[in-house]
């Protein structure tokens, strides 16, 4: 028997091994097995396929054991792995190293020791050989890992390799298994007791007092079983005294193995009651389902769609099939937990990146069970879990642009990978957006999608009143008190009077987004990335938001040495400071990726501001996505030039949603809110079009254009990236694929170009684009893409050259 495997590594295709006759029996399709490769590295691999067909022109490695027993791939899910890794251009391996939590992606890690062996006085080592020498032990393995880290080098291999062949250093590589069942100790009887014999235990215990407490507890307990931790905290005793009494046979400790999900006990309800017009909505999702069809809904802000979500999900479940509701952000799950676990309890599993990896490992295990979970809340990751009876996939703000990922590969959509897993499970799709893509909306105006509609706010709520400060027309009247206009200070002022709350959207982090010389006009900029460095007063450092670099400000101008540096364009920082200037009494808080660094803290803000211990909110993205709090009368948005004057295609499209989004968390209870639009272009066509409110109408405006320049609706993309540390080589590496690429797919090739920030990292940057009509054969073209990145890669002249494919960008 053989199994074709794939490797959890960036190396194309499949790779063959031999299933020893002692595992015949054991493995299976979608197994991870333990398996060499590169020499004796071991990797926890999975099986895509076992046959009899055995490879002709090398000797096969065989399967050497099982990974983990308790995760396997459904023939579905292989389908799925494989589709993505064809669809968006990147390797099996790469789509299985994002399929798995980390604690899965087992791999051996390289430890060496030194030898007993003496040097020779003929043998010469270089200085970090003899480094090596002076830190390893006989005996004593290390990881390599761990040695390039203490000694500061950047590749140690070089090094083993050549004491290796001196006989000074010993290799071995060991497994580290990575995720561990959690595991219980609770405390139970020695052995089964009479009453009578309790009684003369107790009498016994009276010369210990101690002891004897211990075990009043343990009787008034009146349990057989009873956790270990609990039973000393009530007592009051130390282990050492539980210990005394397990010695002398009278109570036992055993180790249970534990979920590490909290199962709470609360009451379930049934949901909020439905409108006329979500009633209506729900019935017509359920008509486009018979009939096939994937649905859009678009409904305005604050329109009920969660809870046309929650009757289709709960109908789906009665059924006993599986449902995947998707967020674009981490962010957005703390709110809509809470809210499904009203109605579904502790039926629903929660999935992302920002939880403990071992509780992502545990979940994943769990879905593999035989008692999976029927409701899953997650991001665009939880696309990749194992699902047995799908029957559902809700993509939530299917607009947004945090559905598509970016580093590292593969660079898949969520949205439309969605779609693709619906299909393959022979599941439905419900997208919900009030901004739908144009994507969407095109697939539902052409019929490929139904479309359903909920045009107005539950309750019949208005909504907000878009109000528009010209902040040109204030600067000319020096008007402007810092960041803040008349116009939004009085509104900030009526609110808060009224007992209401406050949401500023700033879309930059930190104090300042740049500096600039007020003599010459010199930007400090980060030395490996070509961008300028934000500045954070807090921590008093200038930070570079591609690299993570730091550099302290210095007080002279670097360049010049004589003028100052004045802060440029302002972050949520400095709008909090602002703030507390302008309102001393206010209480605020910030929400953005640097205040929020840790779960707890961003948990706590937003319950603080649910129960109004918080009057004014200051963030990033964040604050515009789903959050729903029925205290806030005010929004206002500090710069919206910066969301409209983009370099994008889509700058427009997504300007539009993001004001739409954010302008929907003002007074979506009660009274109708405000939402006050900072802005220097008011004449621009978008600010009408939003005070329209019509998105269709927006649509209808803005989609020509896309036609007449030939971009998405009406074309795919493919965006090649070249990397290298060279400008001249990457240069002229570029030119040669253009030149090769336009030979064959001519004008569809745009570039190479430039792109926004041109070097990250050390590494320039330089972008190509292919623009594929509908019709033309995708799978050829990208075919096409491959085989010339190959070839470009292997000529020498472009050593260290990266090519990397972004399907859909």
């Amino acid at each position: 028997m053989f199994a074709d495997i794939i490797l959890p590594l960036a190396v194309e295709g499949l790779f063959t091994y031999f299933v020893p006759p002692s595992l015949e029996q054991e493995v299976k399709e979608g197994m991870l097995v333990w398996v060499s490769f590169a020499g004796k590295k071991k990797y926890a691999a999975l099986i895509f396929c076992l046959h009899n067909r055995p490879p002709e022109g090398y000797t096969v490695k065989p399967v050497e054991g099982i990974a983990e027993e308790h995760v396997c791939f459904s023939p579905n899910h292989l389908r799925f792995l494989m589709w993505v890794a064809e669809y968006y251009m990147a390797s099996p391996g790469e789509v299985l190293r994002a399929a798995l939590p980390i604690v899965l992606r087992l791999e051996s890690v390289t430890q060496i020791a030194r030898t007993e062996q003496e040097m020779t006085g003929d043998a010469v080592l270089s200085e970090k050989e003899e480094a090596m020498l002076q830190v390893l032990q006989p005996g004593a393995y290390v990881s390599l890992q761990e040695l390039e880290k203490y000694l500061h080098i950047r590749n140690g291999l070089p090094y083993v390799k050549s004491l290796l062949n001196k006989g000074l250093l010993r290799v071995r590589e060991i497994v580290d298994e990575a995720f561990s069942e959690k595991k219980e100790k609770r405390v139970v009887w020695g052995r089964p007791f009479t009453e009578r014999e309790r009684s003369e235990i107790l009498d016994s215990l009276k010369r210990a007092p101690v002891q004897h407490r211990l075990f009043c507890c343990w009787l008034e307990a009146d349990c057989e079983s009873m956790e270990r931790k609990q039973l000393l905290a009530e007592s009051g005793s130390a282990p050492a005294v539980l210990k005394v009494l397990c010695d002398k046979g009278i109570l036992a400790i055993e180790e249970h193995t534990i979920s590490r999900f909290v199962v709470e006990e609360q009451e379930v309800e049934d949901g909020h009651p439905l409108s006329t017009g979500q009633q209506e909505v729900l019935q017509q999702i359920r008509d486009f389902f018979d009939t096939g069809k994937n649905v859009l809904l678009q409904g305005v802000t604050s329109s009920g769609k969660t809870e046309v979500y929650i009757r289709l999900i709960r109908s789906l479940i009665d059924e006993g099939k599986q449902v995947l509701y998707m967020l674009p952000e981490i962010a957005l799950t703390v709110q809509i937990v809470k809210r499904l676990k009203r109605v579904f309890g502790n039926r629903i599993g929660v999935y992302h990146s920002g939880m403990p990896e071992s509780l992502r490992a545990e979940l994943w295990r769990k879905q593999c069970g035989n008692d999976p979970y029927p409701l899953v809340l997650g991001v665009r990751s939880s696309l990749f879990l194992p699902f047995k009876r799908l029957g559902l996939v809700i993509v939530d703000e299917e607009h947004d642009a945090s559905y598509k990922q970016k580093e590292p590969m593969p660079r898949y959509q969520g949205r439309d990978t969605a779609v693709m897993l619906a299909a393959i499970h022979g599941a439905r799709v419900l997208l919900g957006s009030a901004t739908p893509s144009f994507e969407t909306l095109r697939n539902a105006l052409t019929g490929k999608y139904g479309r359903v509609e909920l045009a107005q706010r539950y309750g019949g709520i208005l909504m907000p009143e878009l109000l528009f400060a010209d902040l040109t027309e204030y600067r000319r009247k020096k008007l402007m008190n810092g960041s803040f206009s008349p116009l939004l200070i009085q509104n900030m002022q009526q609110v808060l009077e009224a007992g209401y709350q406050v949401i500023l959207f700033q879309n930059r982090r930190g104090y300042s987004t740049y500096l600039q010389c007020d003599r010459c006009g010199s930007i400090p900029k980060c030395r490996r990335c070509d961008v300028s460095l934000t500045y954070y007063k807090e921590r008093n450092v200038l930070n570079c938001r591609y690299c993570g670099s730091l550099v302290q400000p210095l007080s002279v101008c670097e360049a010049c040495g004589k003028g100052s540096y004045r802060m440029r364009t302002p972050g949520t920082e400095r709008i909090e400071e602002e703030v507390k200037v302008l309102f001393p009494g206010a209480r605020m808080a910030r929400l953005d990726l640097e205040a929020m660094s840790s779960r707890s803290r961003f948990r706590r803000v937003i319950d603080d501001f649910e129960q109004k211990r918080i009057d004014v909110l200051i963030g990033t993205q964040m604050v515009s996505k789903g959050l729903d709090f029925e205290h806030v009368k005010l929004v206002g948005v500090m710069d919206a030039d910066s969301l409209v004057h983009f370099p994008d295609f889509r700058a427009e499209e997504r300007a539009y949603q993001l004001l739409m989004q954010v302008s929907g968390r003002s007074g979506r209870k009660g009274e109708r809110g405000t939402v006050v639009i900072q802005t220097t272009d008011r004449k621009n066509r978008l600010y009408d079009l939003l005070e329209a409110g019509n998105y269709t109408t927006f649509y209808q405006e803005a989609v020509p254009e896309r036609e007449s320049f030939f971009y998405p609706p009406f074309c795919r993309l493919i965006r090649v990236e070249l990397r290298h540390p060279a400008n001249v080589v990457l240069r002229k590496a570029a030119n040669w694929l253009a030149e090769m690429l336009r030979d064959r797919l001519g004008r569809r090739v745009c570039g190479p170009a430039v792109p926004e920030v041109g070097r990250i990292g050390d590494r320039y940057r330089l972008f190509l684009l292919i623009k594929i009509e509908e019709g033309a054969s995708f799978s050829k073209i990208k075919q096409f893409l491959k085989e010339s990145a190959v070839l470009l890669s292997a000529d020498k002249a472009y050593s260290g050259l990266r090519v990397l494919f972004d399907v859909d960008p």
